[in-house]
């Protein structure tokens, strides 16, 4: 059975488009996760890569669904694509730096 390769794609950008016009976007961070308790300039800071990793991810997202679509060129595509996953790689490493970092205060005696 051969996986016609053009049709999967375009099955994913239409299940894309729906989960879209749903509102399901499984990235998002529900509203009660986030806490405004007079925010300073550490969590300013970390806020701001945050907001533009999103923005990195979603502009990657719309490149590679116009060139899907066929209106946009490859190399872009593949550009945003991979500056993507390396944001993403970054913020992972980041989380679990952090994540080791709380842990090795958990340790700590009191």
């Amino acid at each position: 059975m051969a996986i016609n390769p053009n049709v999967n794609i375009a099955q994913a950008a239409q299940l894309y488009n729906q989960a879209q016009q749903t509102g399901v976007t499984p990235n998002a961070i529900p509203t009660q996760d986030i806490q405004s308790n007079n925010p300073g300039p550490f969590s300013n800071l970390v806020t701001g890569y945050l907001d533009q990793a999103a923005q990195l991810g979603q502009t990657s997202e719309q490149l590679a669904i116009q060139g899907i679509q066929g209106q946009a060129n490859l190399t872009d595509v593949v550009t945003a694509v991979s500056e993507a996953e390396v944001t993403l790689q970054t913020v992972v490493a980041v989380r679990d730096k952090v994540v080791e970092a709380y842990r090795e205060i958990l340790r700590m005696p009191m």
